[in-house]
């Protein structure tokens, strides 16, 4: 009988020697869909985003390509290939075009109060109006390629009205940053809107007089505007440390700077579970399309 010895040594050391360098050269190939934030232009993301955060990578050990994507079918098509271990988008494009099944925890950005994950209903004070039912056929106005708002809207539409938002209020040009649908409000060019919390407190700290006009009528916990998150196949050891890297990206100047990007203040650790609420708010409004 052979000795197997001198193979089985011959093996170990293999892997000693290759094992560890396959994990060590595992890298972070991340997608992003730009039509998620529609306040950034694709060669903004070309540019900014993918530029920095490919620096920041290779400035904590962590070889980092980004893809922008405009197409949502090329991008969970190279996900599910796993050409691509990384998917950033907003939460309404991961819960409803990927396999949930495939995505594993990740990264969120958002503000130190949290408020990136509320969706709010604005309008103007001076209507002293707080029901939703009573701006009907009013002046709305809201973002470009921002689904969640518009399915936030159109699903509060279809509830009280029974009709879609379209046929339910005057509806404006959309506009492309938040702030501005904000603006609109206060200067009396709109009547109602929906943003994301974290646009609505941004805009509060620069200008506080917006409290005296504006209030808000509904809201939303539990929504993130967009989310981060692994390929479930992707080593679990790996995804940590990634996450643990990106957590205290508010610790170097370029960490911050990424993330006054993104409109935050910090990264925090996420999950699929984050999806849940968003799902919930799209089934209940496929419920009604299907039943008016």
């Amino acid at each position: 009988m052979p000795n197997l010895k001198p193979l089985l040594w011959a093996a170990l050391l293999f892997y000693a020697v290759f094992g560890h360098a396959a994990e060590t050269e595992l890298s972070l190939r991340a997608g992003i869909y730009a039509k998620s934030f529609p306040e950034f232009s694709v060669e903004d993301m070309e540019i900014s985003i993918k530029v920095l955060a490919q620096e920041i990578g290779q400035n904590i050990g962590i070889k980092t390509d980004i893809t922008v994507y405009e197409n949502i079918d090329a991008m969970r098509s190279d996900f599910e290939q796993v050409k691509l271990n990384f998917v950033i988008a907003s939460s309404l494009i991961l819960a409803t075009k990927f396999d949930t099944q495939q995505l594993a925890a990740g990264l969120r950005f958002m503000r130190s109060n949290g408020a990136a994950d509320q969706m709010l209903v604005l309008v103007q004070k001076k209507s002293g109006q707080l029901d939703f039912k009573k701006f009907r056929g009013e002046r709305l106005v809201l973002a470009k390629n921002d689904p969640v708002t518009e399915l936030y809207i159109d699903y509060l539409a279809r509830s009280e009205f029974r009709q879609g938002y379209k046929d339910s209020f005057k509806v404006l040009p959309s506009v492309k940053k938040s702030h501005q649908l904000i603006l609109n409000l206060f200067f009396d060019q709109a009547d109602i809107t929906s943003v994301f919390n974290n646009a609505y407190q941004r805009a509060v700290a620069l200008n506080p007089q917006l409290l005296t006009k504006l209030q808000i009528i509904a809201k939303l916990d539990g929504i993130p505007q967009a989310i981060g998150l692994f390929h479930k196949n992707t080593p679990l050891e790996f995804r940590d440390r990634v996450i643990a890297k990106a957590i205290k990206l508010t610790c170097t100047a370029r960490g911050k700077q990424l993330l006054q990007l993104f409109k935050s203040d910090q990264a925090v650790r996420s999950s699929p579970a984050d999806l849940l609420t968003v799902k919930k708010l799209f089934d209940a409004h496929q419920k009604l399309l299907l039943s008016q």
